[in-house]
């Protein structure tokens, strides 16, 4: 039997250890030949493909009964594709960005009930003051403007689902903890194409923040400009709103959003 880790859940173990196996196999193979292949008792070995059958993980050929991997995997591994497509090509656009403004871009996605960095550029600034975010870091979503944006053109009732009241944690004096506010709040993003985290996350940082679309005009992700206030100043809002707009009209129209 392949090595069984310390601290695993031992049913969901298996099962994966299942589905590594069945990878194998171009034509699928039965259940006796992949219970001796990893070293499980056969019911054992039966149980759990019965539990991925049922999931749509593992399918069953009905002439010869082999197992062989279901389609639902092409769902998880085409939306990891889809992330890894989406950075590549957005990477020479937020990097312009970053250029032309001197200051922090981040590339974000929705991910359960936060945004996650799945890009950054620094600021070419030789004497920014640090922002402390890096890539994979979650971030909230009713307090960053990648987060604010990503539920911009969600139904109200899902983002209630995602984002309870006493969920919204207060960081700063403009910290939005009222959901009501929040809605508010969305409804003028989506209004106005464009969103921002006023001090609201950490003190003395600004961002101005905006959506990607994909080709069915879903908002897919969002990419922030970020700095200290001295630098993203009132003043330059504008300016890094057109820029910024631009930037992700850019790369959703390379996504196939023509609009």
């Amino acid at each position: 039997m392949k090595e069984y880790k310390e601290g695993a859940v031992q049913s969901v173990d298996r099962s994966l250890m299942i589905l590594e196996e069945l990878a194998r196999y171009k034509n699928g193979c039965g259940v006796t030949t992949l219970a001796n292949a990893l070293g499980l008792h056969k019911s054992t070995t039966h149980r759990l493909l019965m539990s991925l059958l049922n999931r749509g993980y593992v399918k069953q050929d009905l002439e010869t009964n082999n197992y062989c991997l279901g389609t639902k995997l092409l769902m998880l591994a085409g939306s990891l594709l889809e992330s890894m497509d989406l950075r590549n090509i957005a990477r020479p656009y937020i990097q312009d960005l970053a250029n032309k403004t001197q200051e922090i871009v981040h590339l974000a996605v929705l991910d359960g009930e936060e945004a996650v960095y799945i890009d950054k550029v620094e600021s070419v600034r030789a004497n920014t003051i640090r922002i402390y975010s890096q890539i994979g870091k979650r971030v909230p979503l009713h307090c960053t403007g990648v987060g604010k944006v990503l539920l911009c053109d969600m139904d109200f009732n899902r983002v209630k689902t995602l984002l309870k009241e006493e969920d919204m944690t207060y960081y700063t004096p403009n910290t939005i903890t009222n959901y009501e506010a929040f809605e508010t709040e969305l409804k003028k993003i989506r209004e106005q194409g464009y969103g921002f985290d006023e001090i609201e996350h950490e003190e003395g940082i600004r961002c101005v923040a905006a959506p990607i679309y994909d080709r069915y005009g879903k908002v897919i992700a969002s990419v922030s400009i970020a700095g200290p206030t001295i630098y993203v100043t009132k003043e330059r809002v504008p300016e890094l709103v057109q820029q910024i707009t631009e930037t992700t009209k850019q790369i959703s129209y390379q996504l196939g959003h023509f609009k």
